[in-house]
């Protein structure tokens, strides 16, 4: 079997940058600085602008993430008779002695493929998955999740390579 790898898509990252463009314009009318906020009888105009600013930082900081996305499509997941590499979560390869299991984690049409590590601690993450691993941990109940969300790949290729290189417990677990 060859390896499963899993790039970044150039055509979903654009959409998501075009989403997070419009949402960063949206949030600027809302902020009133294309004339007055909008009028609304359930929301103050401090309300509606400060929603209006939230949009446009969390927004805008998600359209610079996807902007240097966009312009550099490299490999983001792996599966071969190494074990697994998700460079979301570090540069590091979890060989197959390292998983104790593997599952799938769904939830609201996002399905997710879930590690269960032997010892975390051997596989530190970084960046933002790391900082959020905790929550991660708690929500999904495994140590790290693999997102395919804004790649050239589907959850269910990645499921067969990890059928025919691992172990994967298909009862899995499932969302709210």
């Amino acid at each position: 079997m060859t390896s499963f790898v899993a790039r970044r898509s150039a055509r979903s990252t654009a959409l998501l940058l075009v989403g997070c463009v419009a949402f960063v314009g949206l949030g600027l009318w809302l902020a009133g600085l294309f004339g007055p906020p909008p009028l609304t009888s359930r929301y103050s105009p401090t309300v509606v602008r400060s929603a209006g600013w939230m949009s446009v930082i969390v927004f805008g900081l998600c359209g610079l993430g996807w902007t240097r996305a966009l312009f550099s499509p490299s490999e983001q997941v792996r599966i071969d008779d190494t074990g697994v590499r998700s460079t979301r979560w570090s540069d590091q390869t979890i060989p197959w002695s390292a998983i104790k299991d593997i599952s799938i984690w769904s939830s609201r049409g996002q399905t997710v493929i879930v590690l269960h590590l032997r010892d975390r601690t051997l596989f530190p993450g970084r960046g933002l998955a790391a900082a959020l691993a905790n929550a991660n941990r708690q929500l999904t109940g495994g140590d790290i999740s693999i997102s395919l969300t804004g790649t050239d790949r589907s959850v269910e290729d990645a499921l067969i390579s990890l059928e025919a290189f691992g172990s994967l417990s298909r009862q899995g677990s499932h969302g709210p």
